[in-house]
């Protein structure tokens, strides 16, 4: 039902099976009164997800998804630019710069007398055998003839390969300079380390008139040198 007050103030209340009556203002006063309790709280609002723009790729503005993602597609697959290779020009032969046939020419110092290297002769070198000796070799102590232990087998190989000889034997004195005395000292000791595997070998049942010895001031222990 629906019902309707005058007076000094109207309000109309719409209801099913009740009456409301909105509150009046006094005479005079202009303004609202809001009942709280009577009003419906209003409606929450819903919350819209919010899009978040795809990256823009750099350089590129105001295109649409499809042409930017086939521009990102060019840009993975671009390959660098192919430069050709500059030309080196051909040098003429005045441009080359020249060595001389002669070395430079020496300085001069006022008073002194300083030869060319042309002039200068070589340092004179000892004429020693620094070869290779090849064969057998055998280790001593330091600046001794006495042979070092476990060479048993090797002294075996020796004689089961060549029996009877003829064996030749090199010693080496170690020479550590060039003076007379140790290059002498040096022989002696090479020689005495022959001598002392030819007695080995004589031990051994080689014949002595097959056994050759030497000594050499440069190297270090002795060889025994079997025929081929």
């Amino acid at each position: 039902g629906t019902g309707t007050g005058t007076g000094t103030g109207t309000g109309t209340g719409t209801g099913t099976g009740q009456k409301t009556t909105q509150p009046t203002l006094p005479e005079g006063v202009n303004g609202a009164i809001m009942d709280a309790a009577d009003t419906p709280p209003p409606p929450a609002p819903t919350a819209t997800p919010l899009k978040t723009p795809k990256p823009a790729l750099p350089g590129i503005t105001g295109l649409s998804s499809n042409t930017t993602a086939k521009a990102g597609a060019e840009a993975e697959v671009a390959m660098p630019e192919v430069h050709e290779k500059a030309d080196i020009p051909d040098l003429r032969p005045d441009q080359i710069p020249q060595i001389p046939q002669s070395p430079p020419t020496a300085p001069t110092f006022p008073g002194f007398d300083v030869p060319t290297d042309a002039n200068i002769p070589d340092a004179k070198r000892p004429n020693y055998d620094l070869t290779d000796i090849r064969g057998t070799a055998f280790h001593f102590l330091p600046q001794s003839d006495q042979l070092s232990s476990g060479q048993e087998q090797t002294l075996d190989k020796v004689i089961q390969k060549s029996p009877h000889g003829p064996l030749s034997i090199r010693g080496f004195g170690d020479a550590a300079s060039m003076s007379a005395q140790d290059q002498a000292d040096a022989v002696r000791l090479g020689l005495l380390r022959a001598n002392r595997l030819a007695t080995e070998l004589v031990k051994r049942g080689v014949p002595p008139s097959a056994i050759t010895v030497r000594g050499d001031a440069f190297g270090t222990g002795a060889k025994v040198l079997t025929p081929p």
